[in-house]
């Protein structure tokens, strides 16, 4: 299977501000041979000039970032969003604080599983995307883990980063094997230390054990690996470049 890299947007948030730039921003990002993006960062542009925009490169847009609001209070405009991008796999950035609790990763679990099953009736997945707070553990489970076990594992979908799954203590392999066959997308961004800091850098320039990653990835079958940074030393451009690079020479296209 031919292992797709994908461009996560919010990397280049600076550089899609109008459509021109956006354009500009599309094309030097499939000049570098990426094949896919992630949109997000992007809801100030119109979303049927994101999908032309972005299709007229020759690239596909296979994962989104919504706000909570957008699922809970406008999922119809939501899913036609989503056709109009021709994106399957609709994504939730970030957890809202008031469900950082016991109780409210089940409330949220709940809630999420009925708007999953909506969409999964209109031709899309939901993908949830975790950061470190997910591995706070409640009476010995962790967030992630009350997620996992009170949602449909047909259509509540992860998209795990694995930048932030090291910074909450897990293990990224371990954890994708865990959620194995329910990852469609996946955030690869390394970590490395500066100053005995924590510092997102590209991918294979810092401390994650990627073989171990690289082959849970293949075993719970992945499907499209979307690089991300959201801050760090190196330009964004850049940053891109040298994950692209260091990737594809381990079989990446």
């Amino acid at each position: 299977m031919i292992k797709r890299l994908g461009a996560q947007l919010y990397t280049v948030r600076d550089y899609v501000k109008t459509p021109e730039e956006f354009d500009v921003t599309i094309r030097r990002i499939k000049e570098m041979g990426y094949t896919t993006v992630q949109a997000s960062a992007l809801w100030h542009l119109p979303v049927d000039e994101v999908a032309s925009i972005v299709h007229s490169h020759g690239l596909s847009i296979v994962l989104t970032h919504m706000g909570y609001d957008r699922f809970t209070n406008d999922l119809d405009a939501l899913i036609k969003d989503h056709h109009t991008l021709g994106c399957k796999l609709a994504g939730l950035g970030g957890l809202p604080k008031q469900f950082w609790s016991e109780e409210g990763y089940k409330a949220f679990a709940k809630q999420f599983r009925e708007i999953a099953d909506e969409l999964d009736q209109n031709g899309l997945k939901f993908s949830y995307h975790n950061h470190n707070f997910e591995f706070e553990r409640f009476q010995g489970k962790t967030g992630m883990e009350i997620l996992m076990e009170n949602t449909n594992p047909e259509t509540f979908l992860f998209t795990l980063d694995t930048y932030w799954v090291q910074a909450g203590g897990g293990n990224p392999a371990a954890w994708i094997r865990k959620l194995n066959g329910r990852i469609e997308a996946i955030h690869f961004k390394d970590m490395t230390i500066i100053d005995a800091e924590p510092v997102m850098a590209e991918v294979m320039e810092g401390n994650l054990e990627w073989t171990d990653i690289l082959h849970a990835c293949e075993e719970a079958g992945v499907e499209w690996y979307l690089i991300e940074r959201d801050a760090g030393p190196c330009e964004a451009f850049e940053s891109l470049r040298i994950s692209y690079s260091n990737l594809s020479k381990v079989g990446f296209a």
